[in-house]
This record gives structure tokens, C-alpha cells and sequence, in this order.
């Protein structure tokens, strides 16, 4: 039976924790890499700004005049954005809900020129100029009525509420508008997590198999291997420190998502080296049917590991590494000379240095 309360059990826990570490991790830089091949990130960017501004009856006019406003292409470079294929082959007079659902999904495997990350700001001025191009911003407010009228309808419901709070400010306009997008940029986060989610499942279905990573058999043998546990435990304890995460506005490139693919797949190299099962070969590839079913069932659960992603597993792995780090607690300690029991009893290079010089000056 095992011992869950000894040292074994927890540097079990921890080379469990390690190498889910280097698989979510080795997951999430494919993931990276599609999503830097597939442009994710922007693709998704450009999902949220049509659904604030997008009017189903007059199509995507409005967003394409905001990616098309020289403020955006001058910051990120990206050139006009093309038309819907859909209102191309379906013409201005066909359907207006089948249109927008056959736009939808073509929008999705279109390529996409536009920007992956958009601030607050540069998003509130392109829509002041865009509402009132070639004008003073307070046309907004001497004019409103006339310029919300040139608006699809859905976004002049959007809009009226902040102008009239505005109260004729523009600065104060442009602050609501700063707030209206970064409360949906966090629905668009929410959907980009969402994604990734997916893929991450989708990719570890493919790569565990592939890779014959066995949880069950991955802790079988540390479990009986004192050498092995204690070699990934080293490992773990390691690169249990808090290193620099990229921000999540960057965008990695191929070339730099293919690179870190590599550092990767060499530091689960390194693991599978200190004797883990892992891999076609050897004693790792299971015979029978009894070893076939435990690698299905320990298939799965590496597979679910991943789906957490490596956060959550370098979190745990830090907590594991600390808690086995803080040793045991102090014993008590026995009654001192005044009858105090656990007084602690300062020896002399514990003692304070005032303490000491105030000891001889007073000739004690």
C-alpha cells in the first residue's frame, strides 16, 4: 500500500507535476504555432470588432472602414481588408440571414490582414474619426442625430447611451469608448481561451499517443525506482522558479514558435533519458490486452493533464517544491531556567549586537 504521507509520495506527486509541465508546455507551443500560421489571434480580434459594430442588415461596411482608417494601418500595416465573399456571390439583393451566415463562416478561413492586439485608445479615436470623418470630434455632438443617422442601427443603439453621458465632453466620450471595448475585449479573451481550449485537447489526442506518454506507467516506475524519482524530482525542483512569460499581446512568429518547439521536445528528451517510460520502445510499449487497457486509461488522463495547461501545472509544481522544501517543523522545546516553557534561549551568535554592547557596557 502506498505510503501517502512519506517523502516517496510527494516527489511522486512532483515528478508527475514536472513532466505534465513539459507536455502541457511542448501542447501549448504547437498550439502557438498554429495560431501563428493561422493568424488566431487576429482572426479573433477581428470576430469581436464586428460583433460590437456589425449590423446584420448592411453587412460589414462599418468594420472594414475602421481596419481601413490610416490610424490602424499606419500603426500595425495592414492593408484594406476585402470584401465578403458571401455579399460577392450572393449579390446586395439576396437574403439578408442566409448571407450573413454563409459571410460568417467564410470569414472564419479567409486569411486575415488585420492586427492581432489594438489598444483602448487608438480603438476610440479611429471610431471618432470614423463617426465623423474629416471633422472636429464635437461634430459628434452638434450634429449627433445626423451622424448616428449614417450608422447601422445596432451600433446607433450602442452609441446614444454613451453620447448622451458624454454631456458634450470628448474626452469624456473617448474614455466610454475606451471602456465599451476593453469590456468586450474581455468576451473576445474569453473566446480566444476557448480556442485554444480545443486545439489543446485536439493536439493532445494526436501527440499522447504518438509520444506513448502513460500516466499510469509514467508513476509506476517512479514509484519503484528510487533512482528515476529521484532524477526527475532534481529536474523538477529545478525549474520550479518563476521565469519571464512572453505578454499576451505578442504574437510568436512560425519560425520563433518552430524554435521553441525544439527546446521543448529536447527538455522532454532529457526526462524520457533518466529512465521514464515514454515512447515506442523498451518496456514502455504495452503487450496484452491488460497492458493495453491500462495504456487507453493512462492515455486519457495525460491527455485531460494537458488540457489544464502549463500554468496550472507549473503552479502546482511550485507548490509541491515548497512544501518539500519547508522540512519539518521545529521540535517544542523544553522549559527554560525561568520556568517558561518553549522560551527560546538565544545563543551568542544569535544575539543582537545592541543587546551585546549594552551587556558590557553595564558590566554584566
Amino acid at each position: 500500500m502506498l505510503d501517502l504521507t512519506g517523502l516517496p509520495a510527494l516527489d511522486l506527486a512532483i515528478g508527475l507535476a514536472f513532466i505534465f509541465f513539459l507536455l502541457s508546455t511542448l501542447a501549448a507551443t504547437i498550439q502557438e504555432f498554429i495560431a501563428a500560421v493561422l493568424g488566431l489571434r487576429a482572426r479573433t480580434l477581428e470576430q469581436g470588432l464586428r460583433s460590437m459594430l456589425e449590423d446584420p442588415e448592411r453587412g460589414w461596411e462599418f468594420v472594414d472602414k475602421v481596419y481601413d482608417h490610416h490610424l490602424i494601418r499606419s500603426l500595425y500595416r495592414t492593408p484594406p481588408l476585402a470584401e465578403p465573399p458571401a455579399s460577392k456571390v450572393k449579390g446586395r439583393n439576396a437574403d439578408v440571414a442566409t448571407r450573413g451566415r454563409v459571410a460568417r463562416a467564410a470569414a472564419f478561413f479567409k486569411p486575415t490582414k488585420g492586427p492581432s492586439y489594438l489598444s483602448p485608445r487608438a480603438f476610440a479615436l479611429v471610431m471618432l474619426d470614423t463617426v465623423a470623418p474629416g471633422a472636429n470630434s464635437k461634430t459628434v455632438f452638434a450634429e449627433g442625430e445626423e451622424v448616428l443617422k449614417k450608422l447601422p442601427k445596432q451600433l446607433q443603439e450602442r452609441l446614444e447611451p454613451l453620447i448622451a453621458n458624454a454631456a458634450g465632453d470628448v474626452e469624456k466620450l473617448r474614455t466610454s469608448l475606451e471602456a465599451w471595448y476593453d469590456d468586450a475585449m474581455a468576451r473576445v479573451s474569453g473566446w480566444y481561451k476557448r480556442k485554444t481550449q480545443i486545439i489543446l485537447i485536439a493536439i493532445g489526442i494526436v501527440l499522447v499517443p504518438a509520444i506513448n506518454a502513460n500516466t499510469l506507467k509514467m508513476g509506476e516506475r517512479m514509484w519503484k525506482d528510487d533512482t528515476v524519482r529521484a532524477a526527475v524530482v532534481s529536474r523538477a525542483t529545478a525549474n520550479a522558479t518563476p521565469t519571464p512569460t512572453p505578454s499576451t499581446n505578442a504574437t510568436p512568429t512560425p519560425g520563433q514558435a518552430a524554435s521553441d518547439l525544439n527546446g521543448v521536445a529536447d527538455d522532454v528528451d532529457r526526462v524520457v533519458k533518466v529512465g521514464i517510460p515514454m515512447g515506442w520502445r523498451g518496456d514502455a510499449v504495452p503487450h496484452g490486452a491488460g497492458q493495453i487497457a491500462m495504456a487507453l486509461s493512462g492515455w486519457a488522463l495525460t491527455i485531460l493533464a494537458i488540457s489544464l495547461g502549463a500554468p496550472f501545472w507549473f503552479d502546482t509544481l511550485s507548490r509541491f517544491a515548497r512544501l518539500r522544501s519547508s522540512g519539518k517543523p521545529e521540535t517544542p522545546l523544553p522549559a527554560s531556567g525561568s520556568g517558561k516553557a518553549n522560551e527560546r534561549i538565544l545563543t551568542p551568535p544569535q544575539v543582537p549586537p545592541a543587546i551585546v554592547q549594552q551587556a558590557s557596557e553595564s558590566g554584566e
